[in-house]
């Protein structure tokens, strides 16, 4: 082999290496996971690439997709498309790849629709089957589009099928969401208590909040703020006793102890 023939292959070689790691690196630094590729569980590590993440590509490699459509009609109104995608160069308008992709109204999830009978899910014919014509051909062209990104970008070996439109499969990998759970409802702080025993004070027997204040700052020479559990249960008990009736008291005259004499006997 020539020295020409290997400086070519070598050269190939390390560009297959740059686009490799161009893609790469738009995995680390724009796409997403779950957004422009995702993974299945059960079929390996490899990613799979999503119709978005295969237009970031394509843009990435300046590459313009354009699309062939051919259409087969089936009896009861199903309709195949099959579609080719070609890659051409921005720059230069050169074709640089092709993919194709098909997909049909006779496919499971277009073909029946599930409904309840007697308490029962079954599955019957969807009625309206060309409702989903525009649908079947979008999803046709998103196939072929990344088949042409994959192996004109030389990605097959970073990225399996695309499953964008399978979602019994797709929606297996989202992260499900969590039930949302009732916020406890907030525990009252401990100075409300004395706040509490103020507002009781001020409404029901007339002590002035300022007042109040004073008489507990006699005692508990401390700013509210700073007040522990005992300070705020001693605040408590001074402001709850302003402004309280004088109780009334019963006047019992003192009995002396009897002397002999008293006793009759």
């Amino acid at each position: 082999m020539s020295s020409e023939m290997i400086r070519a292959e070598q050269q190939g070689a390390l560009e297959v290496r740059q686009q490799v790691n161009q893609i790469q690196y738009l995995m680390k630094e724009v796409l997403k996971p779950g957004e422009h590729y995702g993974t299945v569980p059960g079929c390996g590590k490899k990613p799979t690439l999503l119709q978005p993440g295969a237009e970031k590509i394509s843009f990435m490699f300046h590459l313009v997709p354009t699309y062939e459509v051919k259409r087969y009609d089936m009896a009861g109104g199903h309709r195949e498309y099959e579609v080719k995608c070609t890659l051409t160069s921005r720059d230069t308008g050169e074709v640089m790849g092709e993919g194709v992709g098909t997909c049909s109204t006779m496919e499971s999830k277009y073909r029946y629709r599930s409904k309840w009978v007697n308490g029962s899910k079954v599955r019957e014919e969807n009625p309206d089957i060309a409702d989903t014509w525009n649908t079947v051909l979008k999803i046709a062209k998103k196939r072929a589009n990344v088949d042409a990104v994959k192996s004109t970008t030389a990605a097959s070996d970073i990225f399996t099928q695309d499953i964008e439109d399978m979602p019994q499969v797709y929606q297996a990998q989202q992260p499900k969401a969590q039930p949302q759970t009732a916020a406890a409802p907030p525990q009252p702080k401990p100075i409300d208590a004395y706040k509490a025993a103020l507002t009781r004070a001020k409404r029901e027997r007339g002590v002035p909040v300022e007042d109040a204040m004073a008489k507990v700052r006699e005692v508990i020479d401390k700013e509210p703020a700073a007040y522990d559990e005992a300070d705020i249960a001693a605040a408590v008990t001074i402001v709850d006793g302003l402004g309280q009736p004088e109780p009334e008291y019963e006047v019992v005259e003192e009995q002396l102890p009897l002397s002999d004499d008293d006793i009759p006997f």
